[in-house]
């Protein structure tokens, strides 16, 4: 394996030193501290070129984030040297220096904070790629079990919805996977619509998702319920032929811990309660204690 350049190594470097200056406060204070040092040296040598010192600095605190701090540090920078300048005096030939170093300073600010949103954004792409399911943007399974863990080992009870598209296979095989595509972001539209920011819902297979609401409101979880459901009947998916695909479902519902003692045995108590909805009909809802609603 190639070892990294000299650029990598030093973008790694600047990342793992503007990562140590995340709080608020410690950008202000090392970009303080930072700028004084630069200035002091600035008037104590008489040398206009250790103003230049200050860029590294700038460019640290622009890298580490904030909104503001990074610009302020930067204009007072250019400010607090342009000072520094008049006060040892600045021949002609200098003033295009002082100049270019003046604007330099809150440029650089600007570049270390692009660097810094990129750098987010850059996160951000990696972490869905993980943790989403690329057809429908929610949780794909590996990341769903893990969030399931956590809630266990927390003590979190929690209810887990399955749901499982009616007719998809047919529609793979008449219309293609295009088409039974659009049935699974359907139903994930809905699902994220009606069940809210606060829960997990994953996709599990070709044709079944599932939704995991967090805590113990049994109230609740029948509204989100009986909610998907109603929102479904008015989700229709267009067929090549012109015809419409109405998105229908049989669902299995199943909590921890009453109902397995961990994410796998209450997914599996949730499965079987699905696969007893589907004997039943469409839209049916099937529990975890054999009834089918």
């Amino acid at each position: 394996m190639s070892r990294p350049n000299a650029t990598t190594r030093f973008r790694a470097s600047l990342g793992s030193l503007a990562g140590a200056l995340g709080t608020s406060l410690m950008r202000t204070v090392v970009g303080a501290v930072g700028l004084t040092v630069t200035v002091v040296l600035h008037v104590t040598l008489g040398d206009p070129r250790v103003a230049w010192g200050a860029i590294p600095i700038v460019l640290l605190t622009g890298l580490a984030g904030g909104r503001r701090s990074p610009m302020i540090i930067g204009v007072l920078a250019a400010v607090a040297h342009l000072l520094a300048d008049l006060l040892l005096g600045i021949s002609t030939s200098e003033i295009l220096g002082v100049v270019l170093r003046s604007l330099a300073l809150p440029g650089v600010a600007m570049v270390g904070m692009a660097g810094h949103q990129v750098e987010q954004q850059r996160g951000r792409a990696m972490h869905r790629s993980v943790t989403e399911d690329p057809v429908t943007g929610l949780l794909n399974v590996r990341a769903f079990y893990d969030e399931l863990a956590s809630l266990r080992e927390s003590g979190q009870p929690f209810a887990i919805l399955l749901a499982d598209i009616r007719g998809m296979r047919a529609l793979n095989e008449r219309y293609g996977h295009p088409t039974g595509t659009e049935a699974m972001r359907a139903l994930a539209h809905v699902l994220r619509r009606e069940a809210g920011p606060d829960v997990l819902a994953s996709r599990l297979g070709s044709d079944e998702v599932a939704v995991a609401l967090i805590g113990d409101d049994r109230e609740r979880t029948g509204n989100m319920v009986d909610g998907i459901i109603n929102r479904l009947h008015d989700e229709q998916v267009r067929l090549p032929d012109g015809e419409r695909f109405e998105v229908h479902a049989a669902y299995g519902l199943a909590r921890f811990p009453e109902d397995g003692d961990d994410e796998v045995a209450v997914l599996r108590t949730a499965d079987r309660a699905k696969e007893r909805a589907k004997v039943a009909g469409m839209d049916k809802v099937g529990l975890a204690d054999g009834q089918v609603l």
